[in-house]
């Protein structure tokens, strides 16, 4: 059975241990015990089903539909017997409503369907896929837009304007830039809480539920773990920590994307270590491309990496002394996709807090981050009809280290 996220509303422990049971489908579940925490974990985290007891959301259930952008299904628990209760419940807006009186079988089997139903049944063996991929943003040498391409792709791949085939991916998006991390700028965000927070909080590191807490969400329905608000709180953070908090969320996601910044300390060297794909962001200068290839060669020698490693080419400057194919010939690999120069677009994208993929869709530089979007998932790009001719998707990458 796929691992669809669920979450529980119980204030009756009885009930939610009986609910819990899906765990054995394989589904994801987190509980909580009123409406209002439920409410809290919507805006938090993304869930493709809601099980609640009756008389927790009893005259709540318009307030849990609008927690989140997402159309969510929910299914209520009503009192046995009570048969006013389930006509009630599914006036007030529940999809379905099933006794209190369930045999497991019977609410594994409504699951199910609902999720069929609604279009967010998982194909058969995801729950045997594991967690979210993780896909790593880094430059060696800072200010060359690694923030703005791990901002564009996580809200491309949480279903942007230029939808992949298929249904919109959970992602989650981690600033690891711990001193002056800028993804919560790039998305008009004020983030309540920050990953420091987090990682200081022994009970939200083994609790999926309170961890969701921790998270902002934006508006596209990627969730953001947000970097520190003040750059002390970087000291303070330790790999220890950075582990426990990417085992605790990532099980919740399709994919997990870290903004890594340009300091390549142990915690952005471990973060690429359990990366599945890397995104190296370069700038066509001899500085940067010196710097790049210095980092290449440490990791190769430093890191066991397991990754497919995506170079990508940023034009920030309207005029520069090399060309792409002088990246290609000193690096000896293809870029992936190469970012034209854009500053108009860009700069108010940054300034407004909103990605360039949403503000001018069909613009050159959002097809060219399509394109690297569809090479990090290895998946084929739905495109709307625009006028104009963009860059047809290329495939590439080199293989980077040691198995």
């Amino acid at each position: 059975m796929p691992a669809n996220p669920l979450l529980i509303c119980a204030p009756s422990p009885e009930l939610r241990a009986r609910l819990e049971q899906l765990r054995e489908a394989g589904y994801a579940t987190t509980s909580v015990e009123t409406a209002a925490d439920s409410v809290n974990a919507l805006g938090a985290a993304p869930f493709d089903l809601i099980i609640a007891e009756g008389l927790a959301v009893s005259g709540a259930i318009g307030r849990i539909r609008g927690a989140t952008t997402r159309q969510v299904p929910l299914i209520v628990v009503s009192p046995a017997g009570d048969v006013e209760a389930r006509i009630a419940f599914l006036e007030a807006g529940a999809d379905d409503v099933i006794s209190a009186s369930f045999a497991l079988e019977e609410l594994q089997a409504r699951v199910e369907a609902l999720l069929i139903r609604t279009g967010k049944a998982r194909p058969e063996g995801a729950a045997n896929r594991g967690a979210g991929r993780i896909v790593t943003f880094f430059a060696p040498k800072g200010g060359v837009g690694t923030t703005t391409l791990a901002v564009n792709s996580a809200v491309l791949l949480a279903g942007g304007p230029e939808a992949m085939q298929g249904r919109a991916a959970r992602v989650l998006l981690i600033d690891l830039d711990l001193q002056f991390g800028q993804v919560a700028t790039h998305l008009n965000l004020a983030p309540r809480y920050d990953i420091a927070d987090l990682c200081s909080d022994e009970q939200a590191l083994v609790d999926p539920a309170l961890a969701a807490t921790y998270l902002t969400m934006h508006t596209s329905g990627v969730s953001i773990l947000a970097g520190p608000s003040n750059p002390e709180a970087d000291f303070r953070i330790t790999v220890d920590q950075l582990e426990k908090a990417l085992r605790i969320l990532r099980p919740a996601f399709d994919h997990v994307l870290v903004d890594c910044g340009s300091r390549l300390d142990p915690r952005t060297l471990w973060m690429l270590e359990q990366a599945d794909t890397h995104v190296f962001v370069i700038f066509p200068e001899i500085a940067a491309l010196r710097a790049t290839t210095l980092m290449l060669g440490f990791l190769a020698e430093t890191a066991t990496l397991r990754a497919t490693t995506h170079l990508v080419v940023n034009h920030i400057f309207p005029k520069e002394l090399l060309k792409t194919r002088d990246v290609e010939n000193l690096l000896r690999a293809k870029p992936v996709a190469e970012i034209p120069y854009s500053e108009v677009d860009m700069i108010r994208a940054v300034n407004e807090g909103v990605p360039v993929v949403f503000s001018r869709p069909s613009s050159p530089a959002s097809r060219a981050i399509q394109v690297l979007t569809v090479a990090i998932v290895g998946a084929e790009w739905r495109q709307r009809p625009s006028p104009g001719k963009g860059p047809a998707p290329r495939r590439g990458g080199l293989r980077l280290g040691r198995r």
